[in-house]
């Protein structure tokens, strides 16, 4: 017999992009404020950036290419008076680092600084804290601060289904599938060409039992990206668990095909290999 250990969990579960939790964001740009009538296209000029805004920019790709040398620059610049942006920076490069203790303590001042100086940026540095407190597991306070990131009503597109795809996230880690299942909603709606959120949503599916539901998010998913191991390979076990083995072991095969040394096609490998157990048996 096959073993039931053949049906990964969620949590656990390979993403088309590797690792389920996503990297901390890099912040964006300043929203441009819109204006009721806009002028033609050539006469629009790009506002200058600030001094701070400048620094700024150059502490984050300081710390993106070298964190060490950026979390110098960013301790630096808070001394000097850097304030929240310094903050973001520093907290950014602590999660280079993965130090998350650090780190979204940090996002959070800078979150906190953003919002008090009416700057839009304050959602992404709420929304880099609650990517913080999920990389750290810390599921309840990621929750927290990433409704604090929607709350600031600034986010549209794919930042916006983003954070619903982390909220999803954090509520399958807390075994509030309903809840999640809510987020995955509002992530179809927001970015329907986003793989991820299909996938996810595929094997909380599988996990709730709505098979039917399940084959459908799966087959969206490789709609869009069809030549994904991590896909290919929660299409096999939704196939297994509805009895389908054939189906299944072809989907193996395929996650095996399309992606032999990533970590789906290995955990589809081993699947392959108790069915052979199985006919054995």
């Amino acid at each position: 017999m096959i073993s039931s250990l053949l049906l990964p969990l969620l949590i656990q579960s390979a993403t088309p992009y590797g690792s389920p939790i996503d990297p901390v964001l890099r912040p964006s740009e300043p929203k441009p404020e819109a204006s009721e009538v806009p002028p033609p296209p050539q006469q629009v000029v790009p506002k200058p950036k600030s001094p701070e805004d400048i620094r700024f920019d150059q502490c984050i790709d300081q710390a993106a290419e070298d964190s060490g040398r950026g979390l110098l620059d960013a301790n630096k610049w808070q001394i000097e008076g850097g304030g929240y942006l310094a903050r973001n920076c520093l907290g950014f490069a602590y999660a280079e680092l993965q130090q998350w203790d650090k780190a979204i303590p940090e996002f959070v001042q800078s979150a906190e600084g953003a919002q008090a100086a009416g700057d839009d940026r304050a959602a992404i540095f709420w929304s880099q804290a609650g990517n913080a407190a999920l990389a750290k597991a810390d599921y309840p306070l990621a929750l927290d601060y990433l409704r604090a990131a929607l709350n600031q009503g600034t986010l549209d597109g794919l930042l916006k289904g983003e954070i619903h795809l982390d909220m999803a996230r954090a509520f399958v880690a807390l075994d509030q599938y309903d809840q999640a299942k809510a987020q995955f909603a509002w992530v179809h709606e927001i970015v329907p060409e986003d793989p991820l959120g299909w996938l996810l949503s595929a094997t909380l599916a599988r996990r709730m039992g709505d098979l039917a539901l399940a084959k459908s998010d799966i087959a969206v998913a490789a709609k869009l990206v069809a030549t994904d191991p991590a896909i290919a390979l929660e299409a096999g076990n939704i196939a297994y668990e509805a009895g389908d083995v054939l189906s299944a072991k072809s989907n193996w095969e395929q996650a095996v095909k399309f992606g032999p040394d990533s970590e789906p096609a290995k955990a589809a490998a081993r699947y392959l290999a108790q069915l052979v157990d199985g006919v054995e048996d």
